[in-house]
């Protein structure tokens, strides 16, 4: 990391000997006094122009260094460099639109807040993953294993879930939207949706899945149950 920080203080010094240079110095001068709107206006970009180009930067190897995302070597690789955002502190937040990540390995990983939004992540492996408040906003999961996966609080919202597997999952207060599409779904059998508000006609498929049945080995919830099914 020595790198990075000496480049941070090499551009701390020649922003200071760019503010105190005499030409910037009687710009300011003349900006506190107020005399000239011209001058005013000269003053502020130049006060603009030398926070932007001689601010600091926090590197970007901070990212890199993480090592608890909690993903198989590819897909840290595409985590770290925009194939997902987090939302956690110390790591980058990358916008994500249509990145590829099927068949990622992703078991048992702490992918708390991390956001798959609008991504493609078929067939891939979220078993007994920390998912809270993760995202996956308009993403395509079809074929991925959410088997025992905490998903509470996580964002689901035009996401589509055919042939995935939500077996034991923890699925509390999920935000889904009347685009989540549920059709298709592999399994349910003893998935908590406790609080998660769906949509009539994608409630009553769950409840009507051959494998709507059991209890969540989590929180001993029963599924039907929480999906409020009528029988």
């Amino acid at each position: 990391f020595t790198a990075p920080f000496q480049k941070n203080t090499e551009l701390i010094q020649q922003r200071k000997a760019f503010t105190e240079a005499p030409l910037f110095s009687a710009f300011t001068v003349d900006c506190e006094r107020g005399e000239k709107n011209i001058v005013q206006s000269v003053c502020a970009a130049i006060a603009i122009f030398s926070l932007t180009v001689f601010s600091p930067i926090a590197p970007e190897a901070f990212a890199d260094a993480s090592t608890d995302i909690g993903a198989s070597t590819a897909s840290s690789a595409k985590i770290t460099t925009g194939g997902a955002s987090t939302l956690q502190s110390g790591r980058t937040i990358a916008i994500t639109r249509g990145v590829n990540l099927d068949r990622s390995n992703f078991k048992g990983q702490n992918l708390k807040g991390v956001a798959f939004q609008q991504s493609i992540v078929r067939d891939s492996d979220f078993s007994g993953a920390n998912l809270v408040s993760s995202s996956f906003f308009d993403a395509t999961v079809d074929g991925s294993n959410f088997e025992g996966a905490d998903l509470t609080l996580a964002n689901v919202e035009m996401a589509q879930f055919n042939r995935a597997n939500l077996k034991n999952a923890v699925l509390h207060e999920m935000y889904v939207s009347g685009s989540t599409l549920f059709e298709g779904v592999k399994d349910i059998e003893g998935s908590d949706w406790s609080d998660t508000y769906l949509r009539k006609d994608q409630q009553k498929y769950l409840c009507e899945h051959p494998t709507s049945k059991g209890t969540n080995p989590t929180t001993g919830v029963d599924t039907r149950e929480s999906l409020m099914c009528k029988n």
